[in-house]
């Protein structure tokens, strides 16, 4: 639903922009006073042509920025810290020699977005911000109003930045380049995997049944559940997959959704994927479809999928797996923290992870998320277009993995125990594979207590998590439900997910286009009407092919026109 209001909103406002925009011009008047480079100064030099290198004169940037609440500061040490004066801005002085001011403050949002929108439409644009989404970018490119960051980034990315950015294959970088240019740094997704069935074990060992892998498997075991009750809910009274109603299948993974099942078809709903001649065509539209709705509405004639689930709430859906009516659903590798509460509510209750189901090759294919989402900008004439790159290469490589002063760490440590983050810069840059790359380096750690190949400092940190975890263990002790569910993520999970045969799927678009702000609306109210209708009995599978039509006549066809002029533009 989060997912569905963002898209939305974001539509709107890039529609609004758009008209907005339209005689605004170039912005110079930004509150800045930065210093300027003097080249002929190897000190200089060095600052503006290297990631670490620190301004022998303090640049003093503005920034529009996601707010913070200190107040959870109060008591602490950092109890008088604020937006210019905090744990990162401290650093990013120390080490860089620069400080924000706040050209503007809201939180993470419609708020934020709202602020972004301001900003663009007055002309007082800040020097560095984060803008939420590829419209908004593309409309700050159009009307000349950002840097281009091609050169900055050559030169003062660090190395594992770029190491990190080349993990995705170009196809985060290149969703922020604009003729050639690098327009913007973009944020990035980290894989989301594939969907993972989660299942009862504790239910599947009373019952006798072996670890599922094709789909005939997994329909065996959710029909021994209801049939023979090893939950002892009574008859008929045990529920079957649990299903979101609104996002029946949803981004890659996706938390009670089916998109494991589509997939088994080669369907791969919401997606704008290849039709094989390098077009885009919308995949809830194709014909794989068809067979993949007949087959769950068979699943869910024969209680297989949970036979109320048109009506569940969020709440209903969590309550029916944690509290034992249910012993199976699909969700991403974090599923663990989803049905977490039912160690507290029964002892007895073991969840399990699976790659299932899998086709007969024993692969199982997956499409890959949005691997971008917001982009970090600069305005045009601000005198150090370098500065915000150089500001991701501290944050999000030098404090994470080089950084080793223990009083500072434990600066960064204390505000995430507060979960207060500060950094002007809000966005996030890590690995595609980051949530299993370093699974075998933490297992053997925890293994031999030698923790001297762990990069990170998040690794040293999730190591001691972890260790916790598998010594309560040893000692037979009831696990904490959190710290369970961190170590079945993160080491159970990924590891098994590593070893997978797993098939991507990469979507070719995933932005916005003029007709979407009017059209998008009622054609994914009718998509979601017309899952829910066919699964459920209500309309046979047949209806599907009278939705393709209709989808078509109400705008489709125009909509996927335009992504793919806007495709052959880039």
């Amino acid at each position: 639903m989060l997912l569905k209001t963002k898209r939305t909103c974001s539509v709107v406002f890039a529609a609004l922009l758009a008209a907005s925009l339209v005689g605004c011009q170039n912005s110079d008047n930004a509150d800045s006073t930065s210093s300027k480079a003097n080249l002929d100064d190897p000190a200089w030099k060095e600052a503006v042509t290297t990631p670490f290198g620190k301004y022998p004169e303090t640049v003093t940037f503005s920034v529009g920025q996601m707010a913070t609440n200190y107040t959870s500061l109060a008591g602490t040490p950092y109890a008088k810290d604020n937006a210019t004066n905090n744990v990162w801005t401290r650093y990013f002085k120390d080490k860089l020699n620069v400080q924000n001011t706040t050209k503007f403050e809201a939180n993470d949002g419609a708020d934020y977005g709202q602020k972004v929108s301001m900003a663009i439409v007055s002309g007082e644009i800040p020097d560095v911000m984060v803008v939420p989404d590829y419209a908004t970018l593309q409309q700050l490119y159009e009307n000349d109003l950002i840097a281009d960051l091609t050169d900055a980034y050559d030169k003062t990315a660090s190395d594992r930045i770029k190491e990190i950015y080349d993990s995705y294959g170009g196809r985060v970088l290149d969703s922020a380049k604009f003729d050639g240019k690098l327009m913007a740094i973009p944020t990035t997704e980290i894989s989301h995997g594939p969907g993972i069935l989660w299942l009862r074990k504790d239910w599947m060992d009373q019952l006798g049944l072996k670890e599922p892998k094709t789909m005939e498997d997994v329909e065996n075991i959710v029909s021994q559940f209801i049939e023979k009750d090893p939950g002892k809910n009574g008859p008929g009274k045990t529920v079957g997959l649990v299903v979101d109603n609104e996002n029946v299948a949803d981004i890659s993974g996706g938390q009670y959704s089916l998109n494991n099942i589509f997939a088994l078809y080669g369907a791969f709903p919401k997606q704008w994927i290849d039709d094989g001649s390098g077009k885009a065509v919308y995949g809830s539209v194709q014909p794989e479809m068809k067979p993949a709705l007949a087959k769950l509405a068979d699943m869910y004639k024969k209680g297989l999928i949970d036979r109320q689930f048109a009506v569940r709430t969020g709440d209903d859906r969590k309550a029916l797996l944690t509290g034992g009516k249910s012993g199976s659903f699909l969700d991403n590798w974090w599923g663990s923290w989803t049905v977490a509460d039912s160690l507290k509510l029964n002892k007895d209750a073991q969840w399990v992870s699976y790659v299932a189901p899998k086709a007969e090759d024993g692969s199982l294919t997956m499409f890959t998320g949005n691997p971008t989402s917001s982009y970090l900008v600069v305005r045009k004439g601000f005198e150090h277009p370098e500065l915000a790159v150089k500001m991701i290469s501290l944050q999000y490589d030098y404090q994470r993995y080089q950084e080793k002063d223990e009083a500072t760490l434990k600066a960064f440590d204390d505000y995430s125990a507060h979960n207060v983050s500060g950094s002007p810069i809000i966005v996030n840059i890590d690995y595609y594979d980051a949530f299993y790359r370093n699974v075998d380096t933490m297992k053997q750690a925890l293994e031999t207590g030698d923790t001297s190949k762990l990069i990170s400092n998040m690794d040293i940190s999730n190591y001691n998590s972890y260790k916790k975890y598998v010594d309560s263990e040893k000692k037979g002790e009831a696990p904490d439900p959190n710290a369970w569910a961190g170590y079945t993520a993160s080491i159970t999970t990924a590891s098994m997910v590593k070893d997978a045969s797993i098939k991507e799927i990469n979507p070719l678009f995933f932005g916005t286009t003029p007709s979407m702000s009017l059209k998008w609306p009622t054609l994914t109210k009718m998509e979601l009407e017309m899952y829910l209708k066919i699964i459920t009995g209500e309309q046979t599978p047949d209806a599907f092919d009278k939705f393709v039509d209709s989808w078509k006549k109400t705008g489709g066809d125009i909509i996927t026109k335009e992504v793919n002029d806007a495709l052959a533009s880039k």
